[in-house]
C-alpha cells in the first residue's frame, strides 16, 4: 500500500503559508512571506535534501503544480526525483500538463483511495494547504513531516484550519531540534 506523507515548514500558531519567500503566496493579503529565513540551518537543509532524493510521485495543489512547473524543471541538477516522478495534481478543470509526467485527479479522495492499494512509491505533498485540508478530512494521510519554527505570524493560511470533523491521532516516529529553536517532527497516523 502506497503512503501519502505531507511536508510542510509550520509556525508555533500553524501557519503554511508561504514559508520560504515574500511573493511564494500573497494571497489573502499575506505579508510574511519567506517567513522561515531568519532559521535557516545546514542540517536542517541536509534533512529537506535528504526527503528530496526519496522515491516519491508527487501529489499537489494546482496552486503549487504551477509554481513549481516553472521552476523545477529549470533546477532538475538540484531536485532530479522531482523532474522524473509522476506528478499527481489535485484541480477542479484539467489545465494542459506543464511538467511531464502529469496527472490531474478531479477527485482527489476517491482516485487516491484507488491509487493507493497500488504498487509504486509514496505520495509526497509539499504546500498544498487546501489539499492537505482535503486529505486530512477524508483520512488518508499516512506521516506527517513538520518543521516547526519558533514563531508566531498571526495570521495566514493554516495547517489543519478550524472544522468540524473526526479527531485524527498520531505517534512520533522521528524528532529533532536544533540550536535556533527549529524542530523536525516526523508523525505516523495511528490507524484505528
Amino acid at each position: 500500500m502506497r503512503k501519502i506523507i505531507v511536508f510542510e515548514h509550520l509556525s508555533l500558531d500553524g501557519v503554511v503559508q508561504a514559508p520560504s519567500g515574500k511573493e511564494e503566496d500573497m494571497s489573502n493579503d499575506f505579508k510574511h512571506g519567506g517567513w522561515t529565513a531568519p532559521f535557516q540551518h545546514p542540517e536542517i537543509g541536509q534533512v529537506i535534501r535528504g526527503w528530496m532524493h526519496e522515491d516519491c510521485s508527487l501529489l499537489l495543489g494546482r496552486k503549487t503544480y504551477e509554481q513549481w512547473s516553472s521552476y523545477w524543471p529549470l533546477h532538475a541538477d538540484i531536485w532530479p526525483v522531482a523532474d522524473r516522478a509522476m506528478k499527481y495534481v489535485a484541480t477542479r478543470h484539467t489545465p494542459p500538463a506543464l511538467w511531464q509526467p502529469t496527472t490531474y485527479l478531479n477527485q482527489p479522495a476517491s482516485e487516491l483511495e484507488l491509487l493507493k492499494q497500488q504498487d509504486g512509491p509514496p505520495f509526497h505533498v509539499w504546500g498544498s494547504s487546501e489539499l492537505v485540508h482535503a486529505l486530512s478530512q477524508a483520512d488518508l494521510i499516512d506521516e506527517l513531516r513538520l518543521i516547526l519554527y519558533p514563531v508566531i505570524i498571526g495570521s495566514g493560511k493554516r495547517l489543519f484550519p478550524d472544522r468540524d470533523m473526526t479527531p485524527l491521532t498520531w505517534h512520533i516516529k522521528e524528532r529533532q531540534t536544533y540550536d535556533n529553536g527549529v524542530s523536525i517532527v516526523c508523525y505516523e497516523r495511528n490507524k484505528n
